[in-house]
């Protein structure tokens, strides 16, 4: 396995990769910034990164770390009937405190994630909604424990040598400061100004901050700081979305069972690895999921044998394809692309939002 500059399958060329590598390096650098560094002229930078954002290739989001607000968060597993799977994963799409659904297994399997800020209202979803759909066979929630890799735009590192190390050095300059210890969050909260400034980078993270401030009702300068000081505290991060048709792999969905004394040297493993964005411990029988980002079966076989074979305490996987993802990283997903963001609720007024169709929606939604 290794990736290449321009990947196969993917619609992207060769500057495109540059700019969304350059981009996930450093989510929030100017178009200037880029341009210096790759050494292509600025406009030409704007262009091409507008066009992959407009044709749903690519994102930045700004996310909360969970662990910062107190919020538990869970991976579920939801057997189902499959002609009864793309209701359940859309339901579960629309709910704010989802971030990804996926459908496996042909259709027989929802994997998501949940983030319960109210526990009531996670466990609502956990042990009364779910299990009384009709097409829902169980519901496997496993808690997660430990978070090996995901979290940050660098997750996948499948385009780790689309640039090279000065030109990588050179953005990394540009990022926003986190904190000691990588910006490990503790237990805060945030006001209302910080909940409408991650509202806005929610939907577009490269917002400016000239309209994110006219979008809150503040000053450029005071929201500067505001962004500076919840990515350096850790309770906030730029994310880079990228959908399937720009990465030209597939994801595969493993869950392993690994000895307690092997858990923690086998999530590093997994985390060092190139095409693994995703690898948490959790609670339950399969006690660590993953995925893998592969082109084939060939390198899925590859991935199986060579580096989940060598490494020591693995006691039994299982590999789930993957048929459709429905929402990734706060982004629904249609087809192979990214949905134009939805606006939230707290950016719809009164006014715009009948009693009439509130009651409606909240009927058809889990």
């Amino acid at each position: 396995m290794g990736a290449t500059t321009s990947p196969e399958s993917s619609i992207l060329d060769d500057l495109d990769t540059r700019i969304a590598r350059a981009i996930q390096l450093s989510p929030r650098a100017s178009f200037r910034e880029i341009a210096d560094v790759l050494g292509v002229a600025e406009q030409t930078i704007a262009r091409r990164y507008r066009r992959l954002r407009r044709d749903g290739l690519l994102r930045v989001t700004m996310a909360t770390d969970p662990r910062a607000l107190g919020n538990s968060t869970w991976v579920v597993r939801v057997r189902c009937r499959p002609e009864g799977a793309d209701g359940i994963a859309g339901a579960l799409a629309a709910r704010d405190d989802v971030s990804w659904v996926s459908i496996y297994e042909a259709g027989w399997e929802i994997v998501f994630n949940l983030r319960a800020a109210d526990p009531h209202g996670g466990m609502e979803l956990l042990t009364r909604t779910l299990p009384k759909a009709a097409p829902v066979l169980d519901v496997r929630p496993a808690a997660v424990l430990h978070t090996f890799v995901g979290g940050a735009p660098t997750d996948w590192e499948g385009w780790h040598d689309a640039l090279t190390q000065t030109e990588a050095d050179a953005l990394a300059k540009t990022r926003i400061p986190s904190g000691p210890d990588g910006g490990r969050p503790s237990s805060t909260s945030i006001d209302r100004t910080d909940r409408a400034i991650i509202d806005v980078l929610t939907r577009d993270g490269r917002t400016s901050y000239t309209d994110l401030a006219r979008a809150v009702g503040s000053t450029p300068g005071k929201v500067t700081r505001r962004v500076e000081h919840l990515v350096w505290s850790g309770i906030a991060y730029f994310d880079v979305d990228l959908a399937t048709a720009a990465l030209g792999r597939d994801a595969i969905a493993i869950w392993l069972t690994v000895h307690p004394r092997h858990l923690a040297a086998t999530g590093e493993a997994l985390a060092a690895h190139p095409a693994v964005p995703f690898a948490v411990a959790v609670t339950g029988a399969a006690n660590m999921t993953a995925s893998v980002m592969v082109h084939d079966t060939d390198e899925l076989y590859s991935f199986v044998t060579d580096v989940l074979g060598p490494l020591d305490g693995i006691t039994s996987y299982e590999l789930l394809p993957l048929l459709s993802r429905v929402k990734n990283a706060g982004s629904l997903v249609s087809g192979d692309r990214l949905a134009p963001p939805r606006v939230s609720a707290s950016q719809i007024s009164p006014s715009q939002s009948s009693p009439k169709r509130r009651s409606a929606s909240s009927r058809s939604a889990l």
